[in-house]
């Protein structure tokens, strides 16, 4: 069963949220840029492979675009 939440904010506090999820999804692309063998613009994150990395900048660019549908 998939629980799912309604959660009610302002233009600018939705704004930040994204913001914040951005920022996320970044450092999951450098990070793929890291391992690949390029040269990151920023920091890279820890984690296991780069299958991992890919998936988690994955996952918050679903998130965004997600929200971004719903406003």
């Amino acid at each position: 069963m998939v629980m799912k939440t309604k959660i009610e904010l302002d233009d600018n506090e939705w704004g930040q949220v994204i913001d914040g999820l951005t920022c996320r999804a970044m450092l999951y692309e450098e990070t793929v840029v890291y391992y690949e063998g390029g040269i990151p613009d920023g920091e890279i994150a820890e984690v296991s492979d780069v299958e991992e990395a890919r998936a988690l900048a994955a996952l918050y660019r679903s998130l965004i675009e997600k929200i971004q549908r719903q406003r």
